[in-house]
């Protein structure tokens, strides 16, 4: 027994892979654990420090949140986040998924969690490593925050109909609209109680409910929310019993959740086989790495099998595109 000599190579790259891994993010939780810890908390208390600034006619104090390192870092990617112009679509995006994070530090923890993996990478892999986690990185945490955003909406969308119903309850119980949606935020859960309180306090700051209503429906990319705020118009225009009214537009809100959940039953194999089809090669690739390595190392070695492999990854994106475009149904 030889020690060292004597452990298959697999599982020596295994190993210190796996201690890298650890150490990076060891130290990133130390250097940007104070910079995340508490966001919802840091943006109360910097609204009301900013309110109360404003109505001294201060300026605005610079934003102070962890260490040297991690205000240094924050301040980069605040710089270019603005630069870039992305400042606004993060901010909707990050709001959308209910995430309380500013667009500075998102694309932060992103940058990490990219750089991380590409360290991790690197050491089997080399440079094709390096390009891999970075990619990787980037694209989990996208798909990460889209999938976080689809449930929420889906969520609020399954909810919408309970809670238009206990809005109708109120109506036909003699409150007014605004009455109404105050009373529903108190009864319904979450993701609506906030949606819907938020545009409750537009309505209190001076805006239109109509207006408010419409732009929770932008927000929330709920087609039935928004055909319910024209409804809603349309009976202060022409008059009319407005809990009846409502009453119809739940009715078909319920008939079409009805057959989008059929039409979703019926493209269920779809979706699994698409699953599987672009599973497949990342699951080959693994085995093959496990059992042959030596088999599949000209794709990262040899400048032709890198070509190879930029050309593969790029027609399995493709594929996936594609197959995303034909199992969706619109209902």
């Amino acid at each position: 027994m030889n020690g060292l000599d004597d452990i298959p190579p697999e599982l020596l790259y295994l190993g210190v892979a796996v201690v890298v891994f650890i150490a990076l993010v060891t130290l990133f939780l130390i250097i940007f654990a104070p910079l995340f810890g508490g966001v919802e908390r840091r943006r109360r208390l910097a609204q009301i420090d900013l309110y109360a600034r404003t109505a001294r006619g201060e300026a605005p104090p610079p934003a102070q949140a962890g260490g040297a390192l991690a205000q240094g870092a924050l301040a980069v990617t605040e710089r270019v986040v603005r630069r870039g112009g992305w400042e606004d679509r993060f901010a909707a995006q990050l709001d959308r998924a209910g995430m309380s994070w500013r667009p500075q530090e998102w694309v932060l923890l992103r940058v990490g969690i990219a750089v991380g993996l590409a360290v991790l990478l690197a050491i089997p892999l080399k440079l094709v490593g390096v390009a891999l986690g970075l990619i990787m990185g980037w694209l989990v945490t996208a798909v990460y925050h889209r999938r976080r955003a689809r449930r929420r909406l889906e969520k609020f969308a399954s909810l919408l109909p309970d809670a238009l119903r206990l809005v109708i309850g109120s109506l036909r119980s003699g409150f007014s609209l605004p009455q109404a949606l105050d009373a529903m935020v108190k009864e319904v859960p979450e993701p609506v109680a906030t949606e819907f309180s938020r545009a409750m306090t537009q309505v209190r700051l001076g805006m239109d409910l109509e207006e408010a209503l419409d732009r929770l429906a932008r927000r929330v990319r709920n087609r039935d929310l928004a055909w319910t705020v024209m409804a809603i118009r349309v009976q202060r225009e022409v008059g009319g019993n407005l809990a009846e009214v409502l009453s119809t537009t739940v009715a078909t809100i319920r008939e079409r959740e009805a057959l989008r959940g059929h039409v979703r039953s019926l493209s269920a194999e779809g979706r699994f086989s698409a699953m599987v089809l672009l599973a497949l090669p990342g699951i080959a690739a693994l085995v093959m790495f496990a059992v042959r390595r030596d088999y599949i190392s000209p794709l990262w070695t040899d400048p032709r099998g890198v070509v190879l492999l930029v050309v593969c990854i790029g027609l399995l994106g493709l594929g996936a595109f594609w197959l995303s475009r034909l199992v969706r149904v619109e209902v």
